[in-house]
């Protein structure tokens, strides 16, 4: 998957040459959500746009996966008004990151999370942030950013991050490594050489369909032992 997202980039360079998009970021948001959709059911669309709540506007999220038989206050191709009811997942796409720039980046969607907890009928939407180049940063540096961002006072958790071809976060509410069914509630760092993206893409689906990605779980995850790829961990909330 993270091979196929690189063919996906490279075809949009091949076809528009030196043209440029409005920003550099719009061609990579909508080559990832092609890919992404590559992977969903039709019962699901894969958009761009705002949601909309009584208290007002979202800030404009990159990419939203909201259920299609839902109603839309507004749509016009890939971009959406919608309302919270429908969301099933929002994630951030950056070019690049710098680690000024991560903190206001997880505080947007921890603010999209607290509004999502106050008025989406769906449990727990997946919360994301894809980075298209690898940040210059260590793994507590970036899991301590998490905790303060959407810790102790957060509401729905941040998801999952991935930075670059190998540096990929991911939370786990219960014990990923036993099959006890222990609260975890932590954050994992993790080194996935050259497949960091497609293991992001991945835990967007499974997300979304747990049974099905559960059933082929050795198809979705090829890596064995996923958890010997962990680097760091941090707790959610202190105690």
């Amino acid at each position: 998957m993270s091979t196929e997202l690189r063919a996906v980039q490279n075809r949009v360079r091949q076809l528009i040459g030196d043209a440029h998009w409005p920003s550099d970021g719009a061609w990579k948001e909508s080559a990832l959500r092609a890919v992404i959709r590559g992977y969903l059911p039709v019962s699901v669309s894969v958009g761009t746009g705002f949601i909309l709540t009584p208290d007002g506007p979202s800030s404009q999220i990159d990419i939203i996966i909201y259920d299609d038989s839902a109603p839309v206050l507004f749509r016009d191709g890939d971009f959406v008004v919608i309302t919270p009811d429908s969301v099933r997942a929002v994630i951030e796409v950056k070019t690049a990151l710098s680690r000024s720039a991560l903190g206001p980046a997880l505080e947007k969607l921890s603010g999209i999370s607290q509004l999502l907890c106050k008025r989406c009928l769906r449990h727990r939407p997946f919360i994301g942030l894809f980075s298209y180049t690898a940040l210059n940063a260590t793994p507590e540096f970036v899991l301590a950013a998490l905790k303060a961002a959407n810790g102790e006072f957060g509401d729905y958790e941040i998801t999952a991050l991935v930075f670059g071809d190998s540096q990929f976060y991911r939370f786990w509410r219960w014990e990923p490594s036993s099959s006890s069914g222990l609260p975890h509630e932590s954050w994992h760092a993790y080194d996935f050489p050259m497949l960091a993206p497609g293991y992001f893409i991945h835990n967007v689906v499974g997300h979304l369909y747990p049974e099905s990605v559960e059933r082929a779980e050795d198809i979705w995850f090829p890596i064995d032992e996923q958890e010997t790829r962990c680097i760091a961990q941090i707790k959610r909330k202190d105690g």
